[in-house]
């Protein structure tokens, strides 16, 4: 009980101290942002429109860029046999992602056209 009674009387002393903060806050004068009466200068259309930038959406973009790809028989292919250079195809592929904005999804749903022989019966063993 003893306890009880401590908690509530810890209780009532924020209570009050509480409320002579807000009493003491809503005595202030409210402040004001000085320089809401400014507006910012709007410029006419013609001068926010740039010539070479084109109003495509990010997904039109994407499309432009892959029509500008190269077609897929001019990708490296893979096999994975004898003296092969995979660091080098891997490159090649990173570039071709970079350079068209290709999402790894494109690049991936690729990957059973470019990779041959040993390559592509590893490939389909790990799907």
């Amino acid at each position: 009980m003893h306890l009880k009674d401590d908690i509530q009387s810890e209780i009532r002393l924020i209570t009050e101290k509480m409320d002579k903060i807000n009493e003491a806050n809503s005595n202030m004068p409210k402040l004001s942002i000085p320089f809401s009466h400014i507006r910012s200068p709007v410029k006419p259309k013609e001068e926010l429109t740039n010539p070479f930038i084109t109003d495509l959406s990010h997904q039109d973009n994407n499309k432009v860029l892959m029509k500008e790809a190269p077609q897929l028989k001019e990708w490296p292919t893979f096999t994975g046999e004898g003296e092969y250079d995979h660091i080098s195809f891997i490159k090649t592929i990173n570039m071709l992602q970079e350079d068209y904005a290709m999402q790894d999804e494109l690049i991936t749903a690729r990957l059973h056209l470019l990779f041959e022989k040993s390559a592509k019966r590893w490939y389909y063993g790990i799907r």
